[in-house]
């Protein structure tokens, strides 16, 4: 509001500058209407730098493009006074009821989405609003909401205080259906929401549901305490600083906390915590967070954190923690954590863990971690410092101990391999197939006449398990050993790798023999076998020890390589069960 009157401020000035200081204006003002101001420097802002072009206008016009409002101007002689524009506020109060029961509502929004300005009613219904009053006088628009009833307008009128009662009518009732309960999740709702939340807080955000504005900034102290008031968490924002912690509706650019930031709906570009993200719907962007960063939607981007990462829906992009990474749905880039992985859809890409990885559907990618992974369906890469598990396996699996898959299409490397069924490769000491390939091989060799080996796996790849001696006086010798083989119709083709002892462990010997077998059945689960080998045998110094072998392989001697290397051909015969 301003005090005028008709002198000095009604005469005509022509003014044009670029980018000058507003004294310099003023003084161009003075000089063509023959008067001077009165003015506090810097109540006026007199040093910044604006541009004006006004030809043939009034001295108030002038004065109105300069200030948009924010000084008030009073003639005095040959004087023009400027000081501040005090800002006036007038009040609006009343009662909230049902309108179909005339109850008093407590917990109702009644707001005003210009100002944004709200409150909310008491136990009897009761509300009282402040509201600033505009230059012009005009009428304003409030909204009462509350959950499960009708939004209702009330115009109420500019400059003065006021009681204004409504009664707002029941919403129609919810045609029930099938519905993703994810899609209404709401922030409020977690263990987050409850307890950095005051309950004022969610219900205002619960009747507001429907109303959302968009601001370019905001700052706040703590959720409610701050620009935008309590309607903070109905604002969308470009810049958002959270000196401790903040509750808004949403982000278009970059929010900054000290402690926490609590969004209802999408986030996108960038966000910053020192102990927690919450948002309510996508991310899209890099989030960042000392402690943990919860998304009840999905992440495209970046997620970062000192503990963990949560997204409901899934990610596409990079998930970062010391302990738990967390998504249930589909995910598209790299996991990596501490600890652990969790994933409930299905993988495309690299899970990174120092303890284990877990996938419930299918990993399309690599699995790498330091005790164990889990897979429902393997069509990558499993490498695990201990176990591996998966229900289906069409990849590799890797691990320094064991390896464990129901169906195996792929290639198993272990110590110990576990299939259900096999139509793919195990590699390692003990391969168990226990739908494929057992056998117990009973026979002799040129070098020891008895011997036990226990072949598992498949046609097209088995393991053996193999232990020989000769107990004969002057003559003793023990072997065990591994190897692997191929299964043909009528023969197989082995590679074993034994030791053999001698009588002195300090002087223990190595056989890597290849041979193979022409095989018979001879009745049920019994087959007879003979065939040729060729045995390499190294040793650095001859045990000699009285009452073992001394000449190999026995019946006749081997060639030399050198004084360390041997080499003999041989025969196995024996019998196959099972």
């Amino acid at each position: 509001m301003c005090s005028y009157a008709q002198g000095n401020l009604s005469k005509t000035v022509s003014v044009t500058m670029t980018r000058q200081p507003i004294s310099s204006v003023l003084d161009a003002i003075e000089i063509q209407g023959d008067f001077h101001f009165s003015y506090v420097r810097e109540m006026v802002h007199a040093d910044s730098l604006v541009s004006v072009r006004a030809n043939h206008r009034t001295v108030k016009q002038v004065l109105d493009q300069l200030f948009q409002g924010s000084v008030a101007y009073k003639d005095a002689g040959n004087q023009l006074m400027l000081q501040p524009n005090k800002e006036k506020w007038f009040y609006v109060s009343g009662h909230i009821t049902d309108g179909s029961n005339g109850q008093p509502l407590n917990n109702a929004s009644v707001y005003e989405g210009v100002q944004l300005i709200s409150t909310m009613t008491n136990d009897q219904g009761y509300y009282r609003l402040r509201l600033r009053e505009k230059e012009r006088p005009m009428p304003v628009m409030l909204t009462v909401s509350k959950e499960l009833y009708k939004d209702t307008i009330m115009m109420v009128a500019s400059g003065y205080d006021q009681d204004i009662s409504a009664s707002i009518k029941p919403a129609a009732p919810i045609t029930l259906g099938i519905v993703d309960v994810n899609q209404y999740s709401r922030v409020s709702d977690t263990w987050f929401g409850k307890v950095f939340l005051s309950s004022k807080q969610r219900m205002q955000s619960l009747n507001l549901s429907r109303f959302f504005a968009n601001q370019p900034y905001q700052t706040s102290l703590l959720p409610g305490l701050g620009t935008h008031g309590k309607l903070s968490s109905q604002v969308v924002n470009k810049i958002s600083v959270n000196f401790i912690g903040g509750y808004t509706a949403g982000l278009n650019g970059v929010e900054i906390s000290g402690a926490f930031n609590i969004d209802q709906k999408d986030v996108r570009f960038a966000q910053f915590a020192s102990l927690f993200n919450l948002v309510g719907g996508k991310m899209e962007g890099v989030q960042i967070a000392g402690l943990h960063n919860l998304v009840i939607d999905s992440v495209k981007g970046l997620q970062a954190a000192g503990i963990s990462n949560i997204t409901t829906k899934g990610f596409v992009g990079v998930q970062l923690s010391t302990t738990y990474n967390g998504a249930n749905g589909e995910t598209r880039g790299l996991g990596a954590s501490g600890i652990v992985n969790i994933y409930r859809k299905n993988s495309y890409g690299v899970m990174m863990a120092g303890v284990g990885n877990m996938n419930t559907t299918t990993i399309q990618g690599v699995q790498a971690a330091g005790v164990f992974n889990m897979a429902e369906m393997l069509k990558g890469v499993q490498v695990a410092g201990v176990v591996n598990a998966a229900d289906t396996t069409e990849g590799v699996q890797v691990a320094g101990l064991i390896n464990v898959t129901r169906v195996l299409k792929g290639v198993q490397v272990g110590v110990v391999n576990y299939a259900d069924s096999s139509d793919g490769y195990s590699i390692g000491v003990i391969s168990i197939v226990r739908r494929g390939y057992h056998q117990l091989l009973v026979y002799n060799t040129e070098l020891l006449p008895f011997n036990l080996a226990f072949k598992s796996g498949n046609k097209k790849l088995y393991s053996l398990i193999i232990g020989g001696a000769s107990f004969m006086e002057g003559s003793k010798a023990y072997s065990f050993g591994y190897g692997i083989g191929k299964s043909y119709k009528d023969y197989s083709v082995e590679i074993t790798e034994q030791n053999l002892y001698l009588g002195s462990w300090e002087m223990v010997g190595t056989m890597a023999r290849l041979q193979t077998a022409w095989n018979k059945e001879i009745g049920k689960n019994a087959r007879i076998f003979i065939g040729p080998a060729f045995t390499l045998y190294f040793n650095s110094k001859d045990a000699n020890v009285e009452g073992y072998k001394s000449r190999l392989p026995g019946p006749y001697g081997a060639f030399k390589f050198n004084d360390n290397l041997r080499y003999w051909f041989g025969w196995h015969v024996g019998f196959s069960f099972f």
